[in-house]
């Protein structure tokens, strides 16, 4: 019985189907008697055809790449499609030109007000030093760190009963000198008197009317008084005090502690003394020159204060090249030292500006304009800055100022106006 074989080609397959007629064709007995032959003979039979065919791989291969290139020129050709109801020559929605924001800003007048960041500092601290010595009998609520005080309020007082004995001594020397000096004046009336009657008509000479015991006289009478001055003095300096109303910052003063003579034991600072120290960019300064004298508000926690700029810093800092303003605080002021402020200084008056919102500025201080369709870039002069918006000199706003960023901003790239508005924008929800 013929072995028929399954070929793996579609070539081998006609062959083998003529195998088959030709085996239906011929009886049986008619067939050879033929061994089959080896596994590895039909196996190279079989690969021969493969061998001779590398090309087939090849073109299969070249077939999906084909279909591949055509399935991605079709979907192009299908998201390019204009939409329905579009009409021919309109363009696609994907390549429609962005939607902008704009407004139409109005020449003004406005003022120029810079806005800086200061610190509270206090323009010079006082050291509590006493004028006398002395163990301290009392001390004030007020004479503690962070206290508060008023002009000549007294803070502590030392032990007056030594200055009291010495104040009582000076006044006796006092009474002293001044009996002595009416000894001298008694002593030389007489005298003058005697020389006259013995020498009439002629001048008493000054050792006779002791002219020079009645001066030494009068002289130990003022160093007399002088002592007694010193003495009220040092008397009256046993109350410690100060002459201004301010705050302490630091003190060492407690009841029964023995304070020395010109020996400090704390510091305090004069509310008079406080101000603001703000630095400003040589720009903003440029703005408010004159800036001495310009009226300014600093806001603490909510609270606001009038503040007037008293000068400005002689130099720049070395690393930031900012000089610095000095704000004097008015005396309702109490802000303690070291409080980060807003200050806002009022500027003068200008003509002839547009006030933008803070959204419209682009980096490199620009905006962007709609001319005719078009984006174009606009390099600003900025004059100052408000709570309204930027203050900057008028130009040519074309068809509006854009506020806020517009997709692929860019020189000359078409865009679509909103519309306009006069120095508000309007609310963009989407294209």
């Amino acid at each position: 019985m013929p072995i028929i074989k399954k070929p793996r080609w579609f070539a081998r397959r006609r062959a083998a189907g003529e195998e088959d007629q030709a085996a239906v064709a011929t009886p049986p007995a008619a067939v050879p008697d033929v061994a089959p032959p080896p596994a590895d003979a039909a196996a190279g039979a079989d690969e021969a055809p493969a061998r001779r065919r590398p090309w087939v791989g090849v073109t299969q291969i070249a077939t999906v790449l084909a279909l591949v290139v055509v399935a991605l020129v079709f979907s192009r050709e299908r998201g390019g499609a204009p939409a329905p109801g579009a009409g021919p020559g309109a363009r696609p929605q994907s390549a429609a030109a962005p939607l902008v924001n704009v407004i139409l800003p109005r020449v003004q007048t406005a003022a120029v007000s810079v806005e800086a960041t200061g610190t509270v500092t206090a323009r010079s601290y006082v050291a509590l030093t006493p004028q006398v010595g002395g163990r301290v009998i009392e001390v004030s609520d007020a004479l503690r760190d962070g206290g508060a005080f008023a002009a000549n309020q007294t803070l502590l007082v030392i032990d007056p009963e030594d200055f009291v004995l010495a104040f009582n001594q000076a006044q006796a020397d006092v009474a002293g000198a001044l009996a002595d000096m009416r000894l001298r004046r008694a002593e030389s009336e007489a005298a003058s008197a005697n020389y006259r009657l013995l020498h009439p008509g002629e001048q008493v000479p000054p050792l006779v009317a002791k002219l020079p015991q009645i001066a030494q006289s009068e002289a130990r009478l003022a160093a007399a008084r002088a002592r007694e001055a010193i003495a009220a003095l040092d008397l009256s300096r046993t109350r410690f005090s100060l002459p201004f109303a301010g705050k302490v910052t630091q003190t060492t003063a407690e009841l029964g502690q023995i304070l020395t003579r010109n020996q400090p034991f704390g510091q305090a600072f004069a509310f008079d003394a406080l101000e603001v120290t703000a630095p400003i960019g040589q720009e903003d300064l440029r703005r408010l020159v004159p800036a001495a004298g310009r009226r300014a508000t600093v806001e603490s926690g909510g609270v606001t204060f009038a503040a007037t700029v008293e000068r400005v810093s002689a130099e720049l800092d070395e690393r930031t090249r900012f000089a610095r303003l000095f704000l004097s605080l008015d005396g309702a002021a109490r802000i303690p030292p070291g409080t980060f402020v807003d200050v806002v200084v009022q500027g003068p008056t200008l003509q002839d500006v547009f006030v933008l919102p803070e959204a419209a500025e682009q980096a490199g201080g620009r905006v962007w304009r709609v001319v005719e369709g078009q984006l174009a870039q606009q390099n600003l002069t900025i004059l100052g800055r408000s709570a309204d918006g930027l203050q900057v000199a008028a130009f040519d706003p074309g068809q509006g100022v854009v506020v806020g960023a517009a997709p692929g901003a860019r020189e000359g790239l078409a865009v679509r106006v909103l519309g306009n508005s006069r120095s508000r924008p309007r609310s963009v929800a989407g294209p």
